[in-house]
């Protein structure tokens, strides 16, 4: 008897065992078209990135400009309401992940990498179908058809996708389903959105803090004095101990969104043995780290602070260890982009076009935005609070998503 551990107790039906091929009308893809990095305006055409599928969720930001009208005529597969979207080629982890569409941005299209699924409506609830293709049961059997030589990017295939066995209940149970678990999503939409707006506020308090539009006053209500500009030398200075007796194996990353964490975590695999471990850097708990190389996230570089772990780091990296000053108010100075102007009109255009190519000496002269000790620590204690918040909102976010994970191993087949 095919039935589900969790069910509504409207309903005592067996499921009917399907294919994919039994509940849509075709599996479409798009094709490779010349785009621009560029947001698109409402009235211009566009082609969906393939990050467009996030954790199983649709974002419609993530789309490139398409400009020349011989590119434009060349676009062939609208994206459609009430459509489900799924990466027909990725890496392992990514290749087969979907998203439901419920309303489809303006002239937008997809790219050859993307398949849409047309939903045959008097046969089953696009939404429930989109809930039963993100649940594990779903995904694992879509991984499973993936193939390729390659471990970096694997290919599924239409006949394959459009052979996948499912079980499937009355149409009625189907929009009940649908229902209950779209209300999880707008709860985890709406705390997400939450987070956004908090994340949003402290950048913005950020702004007026360095930039001294809003200053704190003394708790005996005196205004504090003027911010110094001090050069980094006179606040840290250089780490340059090496691991000469290979005596330390935790090997450290510095990355632009998740800050100072471990090698083991960030990659998929080992990038150094510990043969090749004895010229890298000692990096102790709160020493600070800069990394040359530039992404999105960090246009000159990320400088972070080590709260991770004992360890070591490349030699490509710059090591300091602060000798004055609030750690904490420090780490957010960093965090801001208050320093960047001073680095990219220091830094020489080296031979590589995606890191910084700045000296040591120019480094440490850095100015440093400095207010008193005191003051320093209200602008820490005031970030610390709004990132409080922020965890605080996601956590509840994982938990809300943990909770949904669960409730799909439980109510599919």
């Amino acid at each position: 008897m095919a039935v589900p551990k969790l069910r509504f107790k409207d309903f005592d039906q067996d499921w009917t065992g399907l294919k994919i091929k039994d509940l849509v009308k075709s599996l479409d893809a798009g094709v490779s078209v010349n785009s621009e990095e560029v947001e698109p305006q409402e009235y211009e055409y566009s082609v969906l990135k393939t990050s467009c599928i996030s954790s199983g969720y649709f974002d419609e930001n993530e789309r490139k400009r398409v400009l020349q009208d011989g590119e434009i005529q060349r676009l062939k597969e609208p994206v459609l309401d009430d459509s489900i979207l799924m990466s027909r080629m990725n890496t392992p982890l990514l290749v087969g992940m979907n998203a439901y569409v419920f309303k489809a941005p303006k002239n937008t299209f997809l790219p050859d990498r993307l398949w849409q699924l047309k939903i045959d409506n008097n046969k089953t609830v696009t939404r429930w179908l989109a809930f039963y293709l993100g649940s594990d049961q779903g995904l694992n059997q879509i991984r499973d058809l993936a193939s390729g030589t390659s471990n970096s990017m694997k290919n599924i295939t239409k006949p394959d996708v459009l052979n996948i066995d499912l079980f499937a209940p009355q149409k009625e149970e189907q929009t009940k389903i649908a229902s209950f678990l779209s209300n999880v999503d707008e709860k985890i939409s709406q705390l997400t959105q939450k987070h956004a707006l908090l994340s949003q506020y402290k950048q913005g308090m950020m702004q007026k803090l360095f930039s001294q539009q809003l200053r704190f006053k003394a708790d005996d209500g005196s205004e504090f004095g003027e911010w110094e500009d001090k050069p980094l030398n006179e606040i840290a200075s250089k780490r340059s101990g090496k691991n000469k007796d290979g005596s330390i194996s935790e090997v450290l990353t510095n990355s632009a969104t998740q800050g100072i964490i471990k090698q083991s975590d960030y990659f998929e695999r080992e990038i150094v043995t510990e043969s090749n471990l004895n010229g890298y850097y000692i990096v102790n708990l709160d020493d600070f780290v800069y990394n040359p190389r530039i992404s999105v996230h960090a246009p000159v570089g990320p400088i972070k602070r080590n709260k991770k772990c004992l360890g070591v780091m490349s030699p490509l990296y710059t090591v300091f260890t602060v000798i004055q000053g609030n750690l904490k108010y420090l780490e957010y100075f960093f965090d801001s982009n208050f320093w960047h102007d001073y680095v990219k009109g220091v830094a020489n255009s080296g031979a590589r076009h995606d890191r910084m190519n700045i000296t040591n000496k120019d480094f440490f002269d850095m100015p440093i935005l400095y207010p008193c000790l005191e003051e320093q620590t209200k602008i820490a204690n005031f970030l610390s609070a709004i990132d409080q918040k922020i965890e605080v909102v996601a956590q509840q976010i994982e938990q809300a998503k943990t909770w949904k994970k669960g409730l799909l191993q439980q109510m599919f087949v």
